[in-house]
């Protein structure tokens, strides 16, 4: 693959689709050993070693610590979907409760060692979307981050997406994007 496409990094998800995050370190320090530039993401949420429940917060530390000693140096710092087969989502038992948490540790931790990127949603967070009744209530602003499905209208109001902007500026203040 990087002999044939010259991808700029290898992405690798950590848990995909709430499965949990056994092998997304090993890929990772796989691909970043054959050349790749490897970007790793980490979640707060199904942190798991042969398939128990371990200390969320030393788990990632070790992660951390491991993919530093592997050479990766770019880390995704997300919430994590829920757990496969679960609707809701939370924390880890004694873990991280939101990606803010992951970014503040890390900086901590590790200091400038790692590239923290985070999620931020042009169009507001899947949770802050809700369905509007009457689209021609909406603001211009709304208007243009809405969606309609059939009959259905969908936005982050504009309040929710106040808090959106803001949580992702306190993600950003808290180290990542440095």
């Amino acid at each position: 693959m990087k002999d044939a496409l010259s991808p700029l990094f290898t992405d690798m998800t950590w848990g995909a689709g709430g499965s949990t995050a056994n092998l997304s370190l090993d890929l990772a320090l796989h691909a970043q050993k054959t050349g790749h530039v490897s970007n790793l993401h980490m979640t707060c949420t199904n942190i798991q070693k042969d398939g128990q429940e371990v200390d969320a917060k030393k788990a990632i530390h070790e992660a951390l610590q491991a993919a530093l000693d592997g050479g990766i140096r770019n880390i995704v710092a997300l919430r994590g979907d829920p757990p496969a087969g679960e609707e809701e989502w939370k924390a880890s038992e004694g873990g991280f409760t939101c990606a803010l948490d992951l970014v503040k540790y890390m900086r901590e931790t590790f200091g400038d060692q790692f590239g923290i990127s985070v999620a931020g949603y042009p169009e507001g967070h899947p949770n802050a979307i809700s369905e509007v009744a009457d689209p021609s209530t909406l603001s211009e602003r709304e208007m243009a981050r809405s969606a309609t499905f059939g009959e259905k209208t969908y936005c982050c109001l504009e309040a929710d997406y106040k808090k959106e902007m803001d949580y992702l500026k306190e993600k950003v203040d808290a180290g990542a994007g440095t």
